[in-house]
C-alpha cells in the first residue's frame, strides 16, 4: 500500500472554506481515497493545525475535524514523543540553510523512517 504524508497545509485547506487550496485539497483527497493510500500524519502536525486555526469563527469546526481524524480508518497519526522531537531538532539545528520549521523537520524524519516519498 502506498504511503502518503499529510502535512499542515493540506489539513488547513480541508478545514477552512476560505482557503485558496480548498478545491485542490478536495481533489487530492478524493484521488488518494480512490487509490486506497495509507495516510500518515502526526500529532505535531495536528498541533500546528489547531494553532493556526484559533479564530473563534473556525475553532469549533477545527475541533470537530481533528476529532474526526482521530477516528478515521486509513489514517495513521504518529504520536508525540521525545525521540521524534530530538531527531527533528537535530535536523532543524543542522540545516541552517533552510527555512524549515521544527514541525517540518519532524515530518521529514518520519517520512524517512516510513520511506514516504509523497507529501
Amino acid at each position: 500500500m502506498r504511503k502518503v504524508f499529510v502535512d499542515t497545509a493540506a489539513w488547513i485547506a480541508l478545514i477552512n472554506a476560505d482557503d485558496v487550496f480548498l478545491e485542490q485539497a478536495k481533489r487530492v483527497k478524493a484521488n488518494l481515497q480512490q487509490q486506497k493510500c495509507q495516510l500518515i500524519t502526526t500529532d505535531f502536525v495536528l498541533l500546528e493545525v489547531a494553532d493556526a486555526l484559533v479564530s473563534p469563527k473556525i475553532r469549533s469546526q477545527t475541533i470537530r475535524f481533528i476529532n474526526h481524524l482521530n477516528n478515521l480508518i486509513g489514517l495513521q497519526i504518529i504520536p508525540l514523543n521525545k525521540s521524534l522531537f530530538d531527531e527533528g531538532w537535530k535536523l532543524y539545528s543542522q540545516r541552517l540553510d533552510k527555512d524549515w520549521g521544527l514541525t517540518d523537520c519532524i515530518s521529514f524524519v518520519i517520512m524517512q523512517q516510513e520511506v514516504i516519498r509523497v507529501c
